[in-house]
């Protein structure tokens, strides 16, 4: 386990057998180094240059002789240190760069049974913000309500608080839809549904994949959902308004 850790901190396996055996025999030179670690003596020389670079051991002469020993391990943790810091100074140049990346495109996968809870969220915020319209492709909403009844009931009450629109395509054979003047249906063939729902709003596109667990991806990129909002528009233009309609 103790050997793991160091080489998670960055040392080599090298480094470790002999910073270990220096740690545990003391003073050494570099071929009782080797005969007690079983590394080849270059393969010594190479560990513990790097190992003195790092600051994790020393040596000292006798007789023209060098000989190595471990420095105390909490010279480790001032290592450790000195890269944070190292790190620290250049943090503000790598979020620029991660931001300039965020602008491009983002992709979260979320899963599981609070999906539809984050989704609709994320949904709401976003129209907020862009002053925009929801188009969704392949809306069911008996499985919406299947899958979180009480998320729902929310989504409709904040559509409705903040004055949002939908738009949403279903299927001729659809039996519930959401009443009110949030939300407009037009129709389209059952032979031509799509049953993962699109939600496409503001720069985003998000796809619903029934199943167990429930899976959602949102794509963040205003290319993308341009597309698909286009995409919308033209089946929107081709489907029948709706005409019967049953209550929720």
């Amino acid at each position: 386990m103790v050997k793991e850790i160091l080489k998670n901190l960055g040392l080599t396996t090298n480094e470790v057998e002999v910073y270990l055996t220096l740690l545990n025999k003391g003073e050494l030179s570099v071929n009782e180094i080797g005969m007690k670690s079983g590394l080849h003596r270059q393969v010594c020389y190479d560990a513990l240059d790097r190992l003195l670079e790092k600051g994790f051991v020393s040596y000292i002469l006798k007789d023209g002789k060098k000989f190595f020993k471990a420095l105390t391990p909490e010279k480790i943790l001032d290592y450790l240190e000195e890269k944070k810091q190292e790190f620290a100074n250049i943090l503000p140049q790598l979020n620029k760069m991660f931001l300039v990346e965020k602008e491009d495109t983002e992709v979260d996968v979320i899963k599981g049974k609070n999906i539809l809870r984050t989704m609709l969220n994320d949904t709401i915020k976003t129209l907020i913000e862009k002053k925009d319209t929801l188009y969704v492709l392949g809306v069911e909403e008996e499985k919406y309500l299947e899958a979180d009844r009480i998320a729902i009931k929310q989504y409709i009450n904040k559509l409705q608080k903040y004055k949002l629109k939908e738009k949403l395509l279903a299927k001729e054979s659809a039996k519930t839809f959401f009443e009110g003047s949030q939300s407009e249906y037009r129709l389209i063939p059952d032979k031509f549904f799509n049953p993962n729902p699109t939600h496409i709003y503001g720069d985003k596109v998000s796809i619903i994949i029934w199943g167990r667990p429930n899976y959602c991806i949102i794509i963040k990129n205003k290319q993308v959902a341009d597309s698909y909002r286009k995409y919308f528009q033209m089946l929107w233009n081709m489907a029948k308004k709706r005409i019967r309609k049953k209550t929720f």
